[in-house]
């Protein structure tokens, strides 16, 4: 599924990069870049290469080859934008907002993910030490869609959403432009410019195409926009992991409405059923209680609502692309 692209550590052209290096440029995406978990190390805290440009305004690519050299997780602000990260080689741990995405062969989202911020929030990226990243992630700014000229309601339904995500899983030719972008050919400054922003709009039309043809339906009988307003404010409080000990009968009280109502509309804000959101939270938890080292496989399987850790296991990796016993730190 992963684009051909070189091994920038096999060529033996990989270069160590500090904090100042990793966020040179990163005033075209965001900033407050910050350790969130872990004691920054001194030195280099990668070794590769990141590349940060704005093509156009509102138009940014961003391009990684790096190996991490420590295990800890960082986080920044972000602009509002929408944004395609598309995975070349390795595996790579990152959420936007609330939402947490694993990429890698066998994860859950694959190799790609199309995710929209309508507000600023934060990214969030976990390292560890000695696994390799290859990706590419455009960046499409409000200013952006304002010169395209989109005239288009599933886009612009999708843009209103914040931390919207579509179900597009790029085609063999998207793969293999981003490929071609993670290594451009030695043009003059001005050609490579207009070289990388053509393959970004091949591949924004591929994505859009997609958001475009999974524009949501309108809205249900007996859901209004009061009813919108009210699951979007039931799954921030299931984010908040107040109703992890709740079931569905208690969770659709404390949302003012019947269980059926709440299990045939929440898919509308969050994609899933309730059930599996929160199935999905809690694996998230048993995921941050392995990495800090407060519980071992079997108290983090409890932890995530099973019984079996071997149900537990093949779950989690499913989600994360990874073993429980792979994500718990081996001291």
């Amino acid at each position: 599924m992963f684009a051909n692209s070189p091994d920038t550590f096999a060529s033996g052209s990989a270069a160590p990069l500090d904090a100042g290096a990793l966020t040179r440029d990163l005033h075209l995406l965001g900033g407050g870049w910050r350790i969130a978990a872990g004691a920054q190390p001194p030195g280099a805290l990668l070794q590769g290469s990141v590349h940060t440009e704005e093509l156009r305004p509102g138009l940014v690519l961003y391009r990684t080859a790096v190996r991490d050299l420590h295990s800890l997780r960082t986080s920044n602000l972000l602009h509002p934008g929408l944004k395609l990260c598309m995975l070349l080689q390795g595996s790579s741990e990152l959420g936007y907002g609330s939402r947490r995405f694993a990429l890698g062969p066998q994860a859950e989202h694959g190799a790609a993910v199309l995710v929209n911020l309508a507000e600023p929030d934060r990214f969030v990226r976990q390292w560890r030490r000695g696994r390799s990243e290859h990706k590419v992630t455009l960046t499409l700014r409000p200013e952006w869609f304002g010169d395209a000229g989109l005239e288009d309601a599933g886009i612009d339904a999708f843009r209103r959403e914040h931390l919207a995500v579509a179900p597009w899983r790029p085609s063999p030719r998207a793969l293999a432009l981003a490929g071609q972008l993670a290594s451009p050919p030695p043009l003059t400054a001005g050609l490579q410019r207009l070289w990388l922003e053509s393959r970004c709009l091949d591949l924004a039309g591929e994505a859009l195409g997609a958001v475009s043809r999974a524009a949501p339906p309108a809205p249900a009988p007996g859901l209004d926009t009061r009813g919108l307003r009210r699951l979007r404010a039931l799954r921030d409080f299931l984010d908040s992991g107040a109703a992890d000990g709740m079931g569905l009968a208690e969770i659709a009280r404390h949302a003012g409405m019947s269980a059926a109502h709440l299990q045939r509309h929440f898919p509308r804000v969050a994609g899933t059923t309730v059930i599996d959101y929160l199935r999905g939270r809690r694996l998230q938890a048993a995921h941050a209680a392995l990495e800090r080292g407060e519980a071992d496989v079997a108290a983090a399987a409890l932890l995530a609502g099973y019984r079996s850790p071997a149900n537990f296991a093949t779950a989690f990796r499913r989600r994360f692309g990874v073993t429980p016993r792979q994500v718990r730190p081996s001291w």
